[in-house]
């Protein structure tokens, strides 16, 4: 078979009114397009916006129901340190030698009389709020910090 080979400098222009319909078409629906397409983002970022500003009203909730607790309000938020009962005291003084019993009850006065230092503050209030100690001291061995140090006021 012989093949029919078109020499296309030969083929008529095409029309110009036909071109500008294809032209006119092809702007049409891109803007049509593009329209629907900035409405759709539109509504979706309206949309993201009201769930954002029920987040926002919600966190205000919760920080102003902590701020309303009474604990967290301490400025030392440290628990308080137990120390002996001074009957405790007065009995282990009549058993033992005077000069230890000075001793034992020197010893828990600087530890309560002790204030921690500010930067553990968040950890004293994580164990006030029942968060487990371990986790508490792998918080602040993470930190850099030494975990050890809240054994002394607890």
């Amino acid at each position: 078979m012989d093949t029919i080979t078109v020499q296309k400098h030969e083929l008529p222009p095409t029309s110009q009114k036909r071109m500008l319909a294809f032209i006119n078409h092809f702007i049409v629906s891109t803007v049509t397009f593009l329209n629907q397409f900035a409405s759709d983002c539109e509504t979706r970022f309206v949309t993201f916006e009201h769930k954002l500003q029920n987040l926002e009203a919600s966190l205000m909730i919760v920080e102003a129901k902590l701020a309303s607790i009474d604990v967290l309000k301490q400025s030392g938020g440290n628990q308080p340190v137990e120390t002996p009962p001074t009957s405790t005291l007065a009995a282990e003084s009549a058993v033992s030698d005077p000069a230890e019993t000075a001793v034992e009850v020197k010893e828990p006065e600087p530890t309560a009389k002790a204030k921690p230092d500010a930067q553990y503050d968040l950890y004293f209030k994580m164990i006030h709020l029942g968060v487990p100690l371990n986790a508490v001291k792998n918080k602040i061995n993470s930190e850099g910090l030494d975990p050890n140090y809240i054994d002394q006021f607890l």
